[in-house]
């Protein structure tokens, strides 16, 4: 019986609201994008299908489990593994590639994309970008920064403090130059 209301409910669902945290409902979205723009095939169940058909395949499931979905890795899990009928495990071929579980193929993906998010983040924290008015006076305190020159050059200073005083400075980022 639970078999047969999924499949009513699976195609006639709408659009995909689990409850995975705010923080890793772009990574969510993400892999449903990767999923509909892939050029690989998903079997399922023996059957190949494209990237878009998969998308909304996931995309349903993802709505029916949304009460088990708390991360991103429960969506993997429930959403996209393999089939709630058969046990079945998903496979994912790509051109020119092995053919791996959908599992691993989106766990890999998932590790790309935060890997992605997390050097972006760095980025975005540690750069620091001298912008006019410079300083006239700094403290002697010694706090060493690596900053970049406008020639692309990177110099130590003693301080952010003095590296945005000297106008050859693009931006600068705490610890001292390699």
């Amino acid at each position: 019986m639970k078999k047969i209301l999924y499949l009513i409910f699976l195609f006639s669902s709408g659009s995909a609201q689990a409850d995975v945290p705010k923080n890793q409902a772009k990574e969510v979205s993400h892999l449903l994008q990767f999923v509909k723009n892939s050029q690989c095939k998903i079997n399922r169940n023996g059957a190949e299908h494209s990237g878009d058909k998969s998308y909304k395949h996931i995309e349903n499931k993802y709505d029916y489990f949304r009460d088990d979905i708390k991360s991103t890795e429960d969506f993997i899990k429930y959403a996209a593994t393999k089939s709630t009928m058969s046990g079945s495990y998903y496979e994912v071929t790509c051109p020119n590639k092995k053919t791996i579980k959908s599992r691993d193929w989106l766990l890999q993906e998932l590790k790309r994309f935060r890997d992605k998010k997390s050097k972006l983040d760095k980025a975005e924290i540690e750069v620091t970008i001298c912008e006019s008015p410079r300083p006239q006076v700094c403290t002697m305190e010694y706090v060493p920064v690596c900053a970049t020159l406008k020639n692309k050059q990177l110099k130590t200073y003693a301080s952010g403090c003095s590296a945005c005083a000297d106008v050859k400075v693009v931006n600068y980022k705490k610890g001292a130059c390699e």
